[in-house]
């Protein structure tokens, strides 16, 4: 087997790579930088399998006639050509369950962060003058007791969020392309997405970027939402219209946002950089040794399974679900 080649696109936690190494010759980026473009196809021809922790293009796709599987290293596949895919017959997989923990961690470190405004005051302590900071009724926050949390998206990490706001006595509404059965609600109320915004006072984006979720949050949902309400969003840039959210964030009609992604990374607005009610984060939802150590077994398990003819889990492809 170990003729079978394998690429890596980026520099990911080799010790999540043991078995995969076991079985396949595996290319690797040795200088701690993702290949380029122009790199990766060079190196795809010989290829059967890809761990895609970036873009899988069309023309990228065209290049590895011998490709079987793309495990993509995340739950998100949206950068990669899942259409270019299906038309040759090569496999699209995602690892869901290895990115829930983490993602919906930082999710609610970026509730409590914006509701209790520390960035804000952490900011202005290391000022220069931070006797400007201490004083009964300065700088008010509000409690997550009580408060409404919305959640748009109640997959893995959305349910997880749920658990997680439950303990600190937070009422949950949700709103899915469809209902959840009651045994997986755990009390939360679903809506539609307008009533969701009208009642919550946080609201937490968690769905994946697809071309009906893009753009989702606009100009015309920001208004429908509570002043002085919290956005929070570690799905993709893209679901949240960030001109609408920095007009609402600039005239105070929000309170606040706590940003994990955005539209065209590495770039972010300089319109929310100028905002002290902005707690900003560089997509870094799944970023610690744990979960990127996990993702990366999982991703491998994929391509085992793909590449030794027994059908991986988590196939995105519409046309190849049940393919061997």
């Amino acid at each position: 087997m170990k003729q079978t080649k394998v690429l890596i696109t980026h520099p990911i936690p080799a010790d999540g790579l043991t078995a995969l190494c076991e079985r396949f010759e595996v290319i690797y980026p040795k200088n701690r930088e993702p290949y380029s473009p122009e790199e990766l196809k060079a190196l795809l021809p010989d290829c059967a399998g890809v761990l895609a922790c970036g873009p899988m293009t069309r023309e990228l796709i065209e290049a590895a006639p011998a490709l079987r599987i793309i495990s993509n290293y995340g739950a998100g596949y949206d950068r990669v050509d899942v259409d270019a895919a299906d038309e040759r017959g090569v496999l699209v997989t995602n690892i869901p369950d290895s990115t829930t923990e983490s993602t919906a961690e930082l999710t609610f470190a970026l509730i409590i962060a914006v509701r209790r405004r520390i960035a804000e005051l952490d900011a202005l302590i290391r000022s220069g003058a931070p006797e400007n900071a201490f004083g009964m009724g300065k700088h008010m926050a509000h409690d997550l007791a009580n408060a409404t949390l919305g959640i748009v998206g109640m997959g893995r990490i959305g349910r997880r969020l749920a658990e997680m706001a439950r303990a600190f006595g937070m009422a949950i509404c949700y709103h899915n392309r469809r209902r959840l059965p009651e045994s997986l609600e755990a009390g939360a109320r679903f809506c539609s997405l307008d009533e969701l915004l009208a009642a919550s006072d946080i609201v937490s984006v968690n769905c994946p970027l697809t071309p009906e979720t893009r753009g989702l949050i606009g100009a015309r949902e920001i208004g429908l939402m509570k002043p002085g309400a919290v956005v929070v969003n570690t799905s993709r840039g893209g679901t949240i219209d960030y001109d609408a959210l920095a007009d609402a964030l600039e005239d105070g009609r929000l309170g606040g946002a706590g940003l994990d992604v955005f539209p065209d990374e590495p770039h972010v607005p300089a319109r929310l950089l100028a905002l002290r009610s902005t707690v900003l984060t560089p997509h870094v939802g799944t970023n610690t040794h744990e979960a990127r150590k996990a993702m990366a077994e999982a991703a491998s398990e994929r391509i085992i399974d793909a590449l030794e003819g027994r059908v991986p889990k988590n196939i995105v492809n519409r046309n190849l679900k049940g393919a061997r």
